[in-house]
């Protein structure tokens, strides 16, 4: 078995700056900056100088295939192509590699000149000169270069031998340092780029992890192909900003979908320029497509989509058939699938995987083998009168989705509720009411968990919920039932039939809670097509939820 990791210690500064000059470190695209500031710098050389550890230097032995990988730095004039037919990629250490080579080669890189970074002499330290005409600040690329530093110490003890001779002596013990301070480099041998990123995951706990949508990035770039660029143009669309920003990944998946027929993490990897080029306006308008679809299952915005995974798939129906619009003989299984997906936690972990076998269902499908496609439930009224507001939740959100896809409308005046992000706001805002409100749980006789309850929040706009405010359900309702006879039929539109309308009028929390959730689990078992004899008691399945306080009521739309 091949040796997959090496750890040397061996090397010194010279050395890692020689196989950047050479073309042989090389730092990968998905890198961003790559330069610290020089405050930044100063301490890091401060840090060698007191001969402190500064952390190894992660690199990946890749294969010219990666060649397109590489990010290269112009002004730094680094040869393009490797000795070898090998690169090293920085995975983790080329902020700190770059900056030293700034700093110690004497480079300009834009407006900054880190040049200007000295080591001074008097107090024996690595800084950025206050002033042009402080004294025995010497920069330190001349101390790091052998016949600069000979020069200045020449000029030193010629004006004055015995001082001169002092200073000689911490210059060279800082050039001593430098010449000798030990790199740590970790490489792995033989690997493609999942396996290295993951080998760098598990040694790198702190810091920023790179992301696959990083990799995908760096993988596919070109001068005229940005994917980042693309993404945020077509982000910035005023239509996609009504519904939400799309995650990156959502891209780069729907891409590998449509271009390999897989979007598992290897497939994404092997993506090429070419071809998300050749699937990339068609597969923006099948996205375009599934977020109209989703929004048929009342997820408005993005905010409330359980999983964003589900899109990446739907749009694949659209791209796998050529067509932009749902067959009939299709409507009725992808709804199966998208609801029990939901409730059934399908995407909460293995997404990639549970995606692929998802995307083969909808090529057989497309190939007019209509097989159903049903994930088991066991959602009760326990679990839905335990889910809190603020809490992240699949669960959550589909019973938001079933909210919002009944229409709901202000039960003041049986305005629809608009529930795109024109008027939308966050669940947790100010101005948000709970039908029972917070401020007042104390009166009602509950908790602070049972307030914040999934099962006591509706959407409504926010001049609804501005003008209950605080105000008992008691109150609120009679005035709107006193001023029209539509009442009842207006909370029907948000799960509040008779019997849980009767439980708020006098203000019985508990009764409330209970009738409105038998009614929504009525609505996500139909949808889930689950069978009454199948269905859980109230009192078999709990499920344990850490609630947060939500100082709001009604969700405001």
């Amino acid at each position: 078995m091949s040796q997959k990791i090496e750890i040397t210690n061996n090397w010194n500064i010279q050395r890692v700056f020689n196989e950047l000059e050479n073309g042989n470190i090389k730092i990968p695209r998905f890198q961003r900056g790559y330069v610290w500031e020089r405050s930044k710098i100063v301490k890091l050389l401060n840090s060698i100088y007191k001969e402190h550890p500064i952390g190894s230097f992660f690199i990946w032995e890749a294969d010219a295939k990666y060649s397109n990988f590489c990010r290269e730095i112009k002004e730094l004039g680094f040869q393009q192509k490797p000795e070898a037919n090998k690169f090293l990629f920085i995975i983790d250490g080329q902020q700190r590699i770059t900056s030293l080579y700034v700093s110690l080669m004497g480079k300009k890189l834009g407006d900054v000149d880190y040049a200007s970074i000295c080591f001074n002499l008097d107090r024996k330290c690595f800084q950025i000169p206050k002033l042009k005409t402080e004294p025995n600040n010497i920069p330190a690329w001349k101390i790091f270069n052998q016949s600069e530093l000979s020069n200045i110490i020449e000029e030193y003890v010629s004006k004055d031998p015995i001082t001169g001779l002092q200073y000689m002596k911490i210059m060279n013990e800082c050039k001593r340092i430098l010449d000798n301070y030990p790199i740590s480099i970790i490489k792995t041998l033989n690997a493609e780029l999942d396996e290295a990123v993951t080998v760098f995951e598990n040694i790198n706990q702190g810091g920023k992890r790179l992301t696959l949508f990083d990799l995908v990035h760096a993988s596919v770039w070109t001068s005229d192909f940005d994917l980042r660029d693309l993404i945020q143009e077509f982000n910035d669309e005023s239509a996609i900003k009504l519904f939400g920003k799309l995650q990156p990944e959502t891209f780069t998946q729907s891409l590998s979908l449509n271009a390999t027929g897989n979007c598992q993490q290897t497939n994404q990897l092997s993506l090429t320029t070419s071809m998300c080029q050749n699937v990339w306006t068609r597969t923006l308008e099948c996205i375009r497509l599934s977020i109209d679809l989703v929004k048929g299952y009342g997820a408005q915005k993005i905010d409330i989509l359980p999983y964003e995974s589900l899109l990446p798939i739907l749009q694949y129906y659209f791209f796998k058939s050529g067509k932009n619009y749902m067959e009939n003989a299709h409507k009725q299984l992808i709804n199966d699938w998208f609801w029990t997906t939901i409730f059934s936690r399908r995407y909460s972990s293995a997404s990639l995987t549970k995606m692929k076998e998802d995307a083969d269902w909808i090529t057989r499908i497309i190939d007019n083998q209509n097989e159903e496609r049903r994930f088991a439930i066991t959602i009760t009224y326990n679990e839905l009168r335990r889910i809190n507001m603020k809490n992240k939740s699949a669960v959550k959100d589909g019973v938001l989705c079933i909210l919002a896809a009944n229409n709901p409308v202000d039960f003041n005046n049986g305005q629809s509720v608009k529930l795109d992000n024109t008027n939308a706001s966050r669940s947790n805002a100010k101005e948000n009411h709970h039908f029972f409100p917070y401020s007042r749980y104390k009166d009602f006789g509950i908790t602070q968990d049972d307030v914040n309850s999934l099962l006591n929040f509706a959407f409504i706009s926010k001049s609804l919920n501005l003008a209950i405010s605080n105000k008992r359900p008691s109150e609120y309702l009679s005035y709107y039932a006193n001023n029209s006879n539509q009442l009842q039929e207006w909370l029907k539109t948000h799960f509040i039939q008779l019997d849980a309308y009767n439980a708020a009028i006098h203000n019985n929390f508990e009764d409330f809670v209970e009738a409105r959730g038998k009614q929504i689990l009525e609505r996500i078992n139909m949808l889930c097509k689950v069978k009454s004899d199948t269905l859980p008691t109230i009192d078999e399945y709990e499920e344990s939820d850490t609630s947060n306080d939500v100082e709001n009521d009604f969700i405001q739309a």
